[in-house]
């Protein structure tokens, strides 16, 4: 019985490891995020829309905006993320075509965590170490 019950404690251990070390739903959500926006992919974005953007994401013009933003920055490669809650978070990335760097904020829904409900790329002055060498 000793062996079961200390088995049953190491399993709660690593369970609670990986469970302190868990992406926050505004990360999980910034993630998934820019995996379907920079495939570049009208399937792909309507697909993650329905599971995780607001109902507006939906809308034809708001993806055929977004495809755009996708075509004209080539993406963008994340830099760097400072959470403020695990609802929300800023990010900086960096636009592939321009070198750009904006602000990319995400907040998801406290009730819905895996639903999006502010996604905002931001025009700002980026901090030094994240400025493109001109």
């Amino acid at each position: 019985m000793k062996r079961r019950n200390m088995l049953g404690c190491v399993l709660l251990s690593f369970l609670g490891a990986a469970v302190a070390g868990a992406p926050s739903p505004a990360r999980v959500q910034l993630d998934g995020f820019l995996t379907a926006f920079n495939s570049g992919n009208r399937a792909t974005l309507t697909a993650f829309g329905k599971d995780h953007a607001p109902p507006d994401f939906l809308r034809p013009e708001i993806i055929d905006q977004t495809l755009e933003m996708n075509r004209t920055s080539g993406g963008y490669e994340l830099l760097e993320v400072n959470e403020s809650s695990p609802l929300a978070l800023t990010s900086w990335v960096r636009a592939r075509a321009s070198k750009e760097v904006v602000l990319l904020r995400i907040e998801v829904d406290a009730d819905s965590p895996e639903r999006i409900i502010v996604v905002a790329f931001q025009s700002a002055e980026p901090p030094e170490r994240l400025r493109s060498p001109e």
